[in-house]
């Protein structure tokens, strides 16, 4: 088991206390509708999660280094690789719901179904009834 000194966990314990914020920003942010506060409260988010997955990377490369400087059992590194990849997919789904939360502030101001593709189609069209 790995001790309380060890500098892979104590950086671990970090992130996802890092994590655990993130989400709490996320969940004040959804009280706030749509507005300049619910921006700045985006921007954070995304720098948040920008930083977390940034850390996230740099504990994959630590992880395969560890062997070679700390001696773990195999249980140990897998336990560590469980860890960050659960770690990993929570940042992912957060990165998710703020995009999905964007998607629906498009939709308020777009109104509901409006896609790209039906966008493009409908200037195309007007491109096409313009003679050029």
């Amino acid at each position: 088991m790995a001790s309380s000194a060890d500098p892979w966990m104590r950086e671990y314990n970090e992130a996802s206390k890092l994590a655990d914020d993130i989400t709490g920003i996320i969940l004040e942010r959804s009280s706030f509708g749509a507005g300049s506060e619910a921006q700045r409260h985006s921007s954070a988010i995304r720098r948040k999660i920008t930083m977390l997955g940034s850390r996230l990377d740099s504990f994959q490369s630590l992880l395969k280094k560890l062997p070679a400087k700390q001696p773990l059992t195999e249980k140990e590194m897998n336990k560590r690789r469980d860890m960050l990849a659960n770690l990993r997919t929570k940042v992912t789904q957060m990165a998710s719901a703020l995009n999905m939360s964007s998607f629906r502030n498009r939709d308020r101001l777009l109104g509901p179904g409006t896609k790209l593709a039906d966008d493009m189609a409908l200037i195309s069209g007007l491109v096409a009834d313009d003679g050029r």
